[in-house]
């Protein structure tokens, strides 16, 4: 019973430890292997583990409502201008 409650606690702290990495994977952010190194080698330090995890939910990608809202707007432009 003490080696299975053992491989939970290290099961969860391993899930807890690279969870920036498995939510920059799981957003399919570019710079995932990035942050991976980062939680890998610097994970350990409480400020290295946040930095990561603020790297991984950080929105670096081009938000898809504003490129439709910039294309509906270029659209727009381009219907005034023929009439």
């Amino acid at each position: 019973m003490h080696v299975f409650m053992s491989f939970v606690i290290v099961a969860m702290g391993v899930t807890v430890y690279f969870t920036p990495s498995m939510i920059a994977r799981r957003r399919m952010k570019q710079e995932a292997a990035r942050v991976l190194l980062l939680n890998l080698f610097l994970g350990w330090t409480i400020a290295g583990w946040i930095a990561a995890l603020s790297w991984a939910t950080k929105s670096f990608d081009v938000d898809l409502r504003s490129a439709e809202n910039a294309a509906r707007l270029q659209r727009r432009a381009l219907e005034s201008e023929r009439r």
